[in-house]
């Protein structure tokens, strides 16, 4: 009797090395120019995300930079913890530059359902950082406005929580792709679980137009000027948002629903 040929197949799958490498290598949705990777985020990204906020995302990012949150360290560092959990619990992407293999750009986003939402904006969580607790104020009050979850008459959706592309490479669509590629490809193989909604806040012009290009519309629309505090001294309410950059006046709740085939709503 011939002894028949190994399982080549079975014998790469059984090696516990190659099994470790196939769930750590990200699926990579879309190549730009020949140069740009759109990938899924893998957890040894996470520390190239945390860094490309705190130098230069806290400083460049219109909502956070106007609230000078790099002043206050608490706030910073209760930040950086925040992302890091989502990420842990997440669909996000990032944009990877080929030749290098430097992160160049990311989209944080996490699913959250109605009943059990995520208390980043709940109103009663105390954060660390007195910046940071006004900067989720803030967000709180707008997404309560916006409400996407009425709106679209849904109790579970995938919101955007950041979302950035370093300034060198801007202008080259890697914004635009990355979140493309949430709506287009990613998000629509959630039909399965009934999730067919992307929401969130965006906070300059450029997000903003993105968004709305890619069908998104606009549920509540609030300028950074209207938002203001007391000052601790004169008790006099000054505006909170200052040194707004590139001409950005507001921020807005956007959503849409994501079409979906058939086939990811059923086993049929």
């Amino acid at each position: 009797m011939v002894e028949s040929e190994p399982n080549i197949l079975m014998q790469n799958w059984e090696d516990d090395y190659l099994i470790e490498m196939a769930i750590d290598s990200p699926r990579v949705w879309n190549t730009l120019y020949d140069e740009i990777e759109i990938q899924e985020l893998k957890s040894n990204r996470y520390d190239k995300v945390l860094k490309i906020i705190e130098e230069h995302y806290i400083y460049d990012e219109p909502l956070i930079q106007s609230s000078k949150m790099y002043t206050d360290n608490g706030s910073v560092e209760e930040y950086l913890n925040l992302v890091r959990t989502w990420m842990k619990d997440t669909l996000s992407t990032v944009a990877v530059e080929q030749k290098t293999g430097n992160l160049i750009g990311f989209l944080i986003c996490r699913f959250n359902e109605l009943n059990n939402r995520d208390p980043e904006f709940s109103k009663d969580r105390i954060y660390e950082g007195t910046i940071l607790r006004e900067v989720q104020k803030f967000k709180h009050y707008l997404t309560k406005r916006g409400n996407a979850y009425k709106h679209n008459n849904v109790e579970k959706m995938l919101e955007v929580y950041s979302w950035f592309v370093l300034p060198e490479y801007r202008n080259k669509g890697i914004g635009t792709e990355l979140l493309r590629n949430v709506v287009v490809r990613q998000l629509p193989e959630y039909g399965w679980f009934d999730i067919d909604v992307i929401a969130g806040v965006f906070t300059d012009k450029v997000s903003q137009s993105i968004a709305a290009s890619l069908g998104m519309e606009t549920l509540y629309d609030f300028v950074y000027s209207a938002w203001t505090v007391a000052n601790k001294i004169t008790g006099e309410q000054e505006e909170f948002f200052k040194e707004i950059v590139r001409d950005n006046h507001s921020a807005k709740v956007m959503s849409m629903k994501v079409k979906t085939s058939p086939s990811n709503h059923s086993y049929a």
